[in-house]
């Protein structure tokens, strides 16, 4: 794991903690997108359930997140 100078995982699991549980929609940095579960924050990385299968994404790559309504599909571009 790569270890990412200017962000301190208190303060990214501080700033996110509030979506974990919720079905979201995240755009990344990437040019990517998911839309999954956020089931957990872990060091660097933040944890979705997409279709049933974790997924782990950088929180360095997160660009955007809003909350997803429950009839949206689970998918990652």
């Amino acid at each position: 794991m790569a270890v990412m100078a200017s962000h301190n995982p208190r303060n990214l699991r501080d700033k996110y903690q509030g979506w974990i549980g919720k079905k979201v929609t995240v755009g990344l940095t990437t040019f990517h997108y998911l839309s999954g579960i956020w089931t957990a924050i872990e060091d660097y990385d933040a944890i979705f359930s997409i279709g049933g299968t974790p997924t782990r994404i950088a929180m360095d790559e997160i660009d955007s997140v809003a909350e997803a309504p429950a009839a949206q599909a689970e998918y990652f571009k």
